[in-house]
């Protein structure tokens, strides 16, 4: 049997491929198993590694409080073991360069308005083009539930966007990775 953690890690290759970012956003995907019954969990774990793909520094403890935080709004009771729980959650991150072109033209071309045929032979016109690139991160935050008892995957949530690369205050941080994982979480546990 797979763990936990290897079920995770072969479900991010296959989901990180798929995910790609909304313009100006940030876009979710959810899956989870039909056939689970989530009426019967009540306790979950969350997982102490995240992967190869955890947070860097203190956004590993923000991630996991946000978590914790947002499936005890749920009704779920966090544990001490992955013994003691129903569910077991990790999550990875990852993070890719993106860049996008933005080409913007200027001038009078070669024709237009009031030129050409209505008023004689088309003119020469004068135009420029400026093409700026601009690079940007963008992250993609995958959370994961396992039945303990069955050691399977029931539930996955991704979220992916463009990184704010601004420094914030610790409390704004945090406030900002549990806006995602209610974001993410919204319509958990399914079926209720």
């Amino acid at each position: 049997m797979m763990r936990p953690r290897q079920l995770l890690s072969g479900m991010f290759a296959a989901v990180t491929g798929a995910v790609t970012v909304a313009c100006g956003g940030m876009q979710v995907r959810t899956d989870f198993d039909p056939a689970a019954d989530f009426s019967r969990y009540e306790t979950f774990f969350v997982l102490e590694e995240a992967g190869d793909n955890s947070a860097p520094g203190f956004w590993d403890a923000r991630i996991k409080t946000a978590i914790a935080r947002t499936l005890t709004a749920k009704g779920w009771r966090q544990v001490d073991s992955p013994e003691e729980a129903d569910v077991a959650v990790g999550y990875q991150l990852t993070t890719e360069q993106r860049s996008s072109l933005q080409t913007v033209s200027t001038g009078w071309g070669g024709y237009g308005y009031g030129w050409g045929d209505w008023y004689g032979p088309p003119m020469g016109g004068m135009a420029t083009s400026t093409t700026t690139e601009r690079r940007y991160e963008v992250g993609t935050l995958i959370v994961a539930m396992f039945d303990v008892a069955q050691k399977q995957m029931v539930y996955s949530s991704s979220a992916s966007g463009e990184i704010d690369e601004r420094q914030q205050a610790p409390e704004q941080a945090q406030a900002d990775v549990n806006k995602v994982l209610d974001e993410m979480l919204k319509d958990f546990p399914p079926g209720s």
